[in-house]
């Protein structure tokens, strides 16, 4: 059953078309991940599809029921809401039912007549039916998912930064009814471990999503087809991304082999057609004339294969100026933050030339800082920070700050080279994407993709050996990501990033620096056995990292809290089986004729699921203590 089926649609934004004759479908069923390169329209459709914009032309057919779910890329939210109170509106039917349970309740404390007895049980049927009372511990679950523990849930959302916003929408989201899921760029402020929880939370889900990613490992792990916006059109691919990637190649090769064979038939023709007609000139042959018209016509009849439009290849070559030393940084002792805040501290470590290092942690823990740091943009705290002979930093902030928004994008690239002629300009960026008009093209107007790809060319320019990368792959198209890691797969110098894009990570780094427990530890594990489950975690830390010493533990104390995990597992159990036949009680028809006994079970019921709640976060508690131990 199709939810939207988009027919015959065709739209434009000025002179600028995106879409022409476009059509497909999105089952119940289906786990779509939508790309394309930067322009392709990807946000556009999504625009349409919720009708927050209509096309020039075609058909949206929406499912009449069909609650459709969309995550943009820029969250507007009540800002004077608290966070508590922002994702709880994403269930407003929670929210009566709620209100109406308690009011039942209290008339039902005031008088137990029947009328009242079924008013209230039918109320808790409902409000059991729609998840109400497992809404709050999915709410806790989420949110805490996204990195925001009880302790935030009542600052006010206008107190939050913007990639924080966007986490915040995620879960308003998430947590809301919906039949159909769009996420654009839903990876977007999340680190790796929240990404692997969100996977893990979409392919439980048994509702339809359509994803707009760059992440191709989130692509991989998420999706069942792939839809390419490309050539005006949408085309749909079988399969993750890695699987589509292997067809779009055998398309594309077939797309050129049938333009090529048909050219070569209309060459054909239209050689003979002269022929035709000079034959009939020289003979001063009517009938040579003839055959040309037929063959004309025939021409004519031909349906035009279109001649496949071929990605432009961005040329990214980094090139150092110099070779640096072989001790590029070393750390001892040292410890790095702000006054009152220490980030991590203790840091004993090195960066060798030719080093590829990717810095891994939650989102705040101080990856962008540490950055900073290597930048000399601030100074350690406390400690050794050693910096290697010879350097030429290259250092790629997400925000682009160093781009001055007063030049064009030509005068950008000028000023690093005020006596080259215009032409050599004008050449080195076209091999970054900019021909025409675009070069004059002020960066304050520039999209997000151009400036990281703008940015890329003046760093190129600067022909750094040291490389200093924070989320080099924002605002990229996934072809554009290929392109600029194959460029540092080859540099020929030191590469220290941060980056949430898996494939990225990768297939660059040789090394991984994780901040961990106050410190940075290095490891060269691969991340999926890194951050793939919590647990797996926590039990491997031991074999993760380098040098970590062995902890003494008491026995004793092992053994009292394997004891008191014993204990609590065997409450739980018991509180369980209880709820079980509670449940059934109520499932009686005949106990709604006592109305005390239905009030007292009712009680009964609430007060085992707060025991049980309780249980099992003693017990997570308990394992939790344990694991950080052994």
């Amino acid at each position: 059953m199709s939810i939207i089926s988009v027919s015959n649609l065709w739209h434009s934004f000025g002179i600028e078309e995106l879409f022409r004759g476009l059509s497909f479908s999105i089952e119940d069923n289906s786990k779509i991940g939508l790309v394309g390169r930067n322009g392709s329209g990807k946000t556009t459709l999504f625009n349409i599809l919720t009708k927050n914009l209509l096309p020039d032309q075609g058909v949206v057919h929406i499912s009449k029921s069909a609650n459709i779910s969309y995550l943009t890329q820029e969250p507007d939210l009540g800002g004077s809401l608290t966070l508590r109170n922002c994702v709880l509106q994403s269930r407003p039917d929670h929210i009566k039912l709620n209100e109406k349970l308690k009011e039942a309740e209290a008339l039902l404390t005031k008088n137990s007549s029947e009328e009242n007895m079924n008013k209230y049980t039918q109320i808790q049927q409902k409000f059991e039916l729609t998840g109400g009372y497992s809404f709050d511990t999915e709410m806790k679950l989420v949110l805490t998912s996204l990195n925001f523990p009880i302790e935030v849930w009542d600052r006010e959302i206008n107190d939050f930064s913007g990639g924080e916003k966007t986490r915040i929408q995620l879960a308003t989201i998430l947590l809301q009814p919906f039949d159909l899921l769009l996420l654009d760029e839903p990876t977007n402020h999340l680190d790796i471990e929240m990404i692997y929880w969100l996977e893990k939370y979409l392919t439980s889900l048994d509702k339809p999503y359509l994803i707009i990613s760059h992440d191709r490992h989130f692509l991989d792990n998420t999706v069942t087809k792939i839809a390419e916006i490309r050539n005006f059109t949408v085309n749909i691919f079988s399969g993750n991304y890695s699987q589509y990637n292997k067809q779009r190649q055998i398309l594309l090769d077939l797309e050129e082999k049938t333009f090529q064979k048909q050219q070569k038939k209309i060459d054909k023709i239209e050689k003979q057609i002269d022929k035709y007609r000079i034959w009939g000139r020289s003979r001063d042959s009517e009938k040579m004339f003839v055959r040309a018209k037929e063959l004309e016509k025939r021409l004519e009849k031909i349906e035009k294969v279109e001649k496949p439009r071929k990605d432009k290849d961005i040329e990214l070559n980094f090139v150092p100026e110099k070779r640096s030393g072989n001790d590029v940084y070393t750390f001892e002792k040292m410890s790095f933050g702000f006054p009152g805040n220490i980030l991590a501290s203790k840091i004993d470590l090195n960066i060798f030339y030719k080093d590829k290092i990717a810095i891994l942690g939650k989102n705040g823990c101080g990856k962008t800082t540490f950055l900073k740091l290597l930048n000399e943009e601030i100074k350690p705290l406390s400690g050794k920070s050693k910096k290697g002979v010879g350097l030429k930093i290259g250092y790629y902030d997400q925000i682009h700050l160093e781009l001055d928004e007063s030049f064009t994008v030509m005068q950008t690239i000028w000023q690093l080279a005020p006596g080259a002629p215009r032409g050599e300009i004008f050449f080195y960026l076209a091999k970054y994407g900019f021909t025409g008009d675009e070069v004059e093209k002020q960066v304050a107007v520039l999209s997000g993709g151009e400036k990281a790809r703008l940015y890329l060319a003046k760093l190129i320019h600067e022909k750094p050996n040291f490389l200093i990368l924070d989320e080099p792959t924002n605002h990229l198209d996934i072809n554009m990501i290929s392109f600029l890691e194959n460029a540092l797969v080859e540099f020929d110098g030191t590469i220290v990033f941060v980056s949430h894009d898996r494939y990225f990570i990768e297939n660059i780094a040789k090394k991984k620096w994780i901040f961990t427990k106050a410190t940075i530890k290095e490891t060269t594990k691969k991340l999926d056995d890194l951050f793939f489950q919590k647990e797996k975690k926590k039990v491997n830390d031991n074999a993760t990292f380098k040098a970590k010493s062995p902890r003494k533990v008491n026995p004793i104390v092992l053994e009292k809290i394997s004891q008191n995990i014993e204990i609590t597992t065997k409450l739980l159990e018991a509180k369980l089986e209880n709820l079980k036949s509670l449940q059934l009680e109520f499932a009686e028809p005949e106990m709604y004729n006592d109305d005390q006994k239905v009030k007292a079970l009712t009680v009964s019921l609430k007060n085992n699921k707060n025991e049980i709640a309780l249980l099992k976060k003693q017990l997570d508690k308990l394992e939790d203590e344990y694991l950080e131990l052994i």
